[in-house]
């Protein structure tokens, strides 16, 4: 689970579980740290690690990183709505 101590590096590598392609697209959704931390926050919260996020981004969505993010926000935001 993230901790709100965190790093964006100790985030990555948690959510990474071990998979490097995984790092590398964590770090592409980094480049803008903060709405990054929000996608790494959404993937937590949807439950997503490791070989999970990469296969989603290389087999769902053919490697197309905003086709990845909004699939994350729209998962996150269902989820949030289905608690309330």
């Amino acid at each position: 689970m993230l901790e709100a101590s965190d790093t964006l590096t100790g985030a990555i590598a948690e959510l990474a579980a071990g998979n490097v392609g995984t790092v590398s697209v964590l770090g592409q959704i980094i480049d803008d740290p903060f709405a990054g931390l929000m996608i790494l926050l959404d993937l937590e919260r949807i439950g997503l690690r490791g070989e999970q996020i990469w296969l989603l981004y290389r087999d769902v969505h053919g490697m197309d990183l905003d086709g990845f993010i909004q699939h994350v926000k729209v998962q996150a935001g269902n989820l949030s709505r289905r608690r309330a």
